[in-house]
């Protein structure tokens, strides 16, 4: 799949907290893309308690990576999750997902 090509670490960040969180639907996802609203919304959903994870492991000092603070990487993971939701027909499940946080 041709998915994360500008920021290929959120795809590296994606992989870690899906595993982290024992969220096997995510790595399927991940590999296989999105078929359906459902799993556009699983997906989301998952992206943002991942990005609240990766806040409280900032704040704990926690090295996930090789970095201690990941926060920084916010931007790239919206631009990497609408395109890869864009690309299979759900980027409004992104925005709406989003307009709810």
């Amino acid at each position: 799949m041709s998915s994360f090509n500008r920021y290929p670490h959120v795809r590296d960040i994606i992989n870690y907290y899906a595993k982290a969180m024992e969220n096997n639907a995510v790595l399927v996802l991940l590999e296989d893309g999105i078929k359906s609203e459902k799993e556009a919304t699983l997906f989301s959903q998952f992206i943002w308690k991942m990005i609240e994870q990766i806040g409280t492991d900032a704040r704990s000092g926690i090295n996930v990576l090789g970095r201690t603070n990941n926060t920084d990487t916010m931007p790239d993971i919206d631009y990497e999750v609408s395109l890869f939701l864009a690309n299979f027909g759900y980027a409004e499940i992104w925005d709406q997902i989003c307009d709810e946080q």
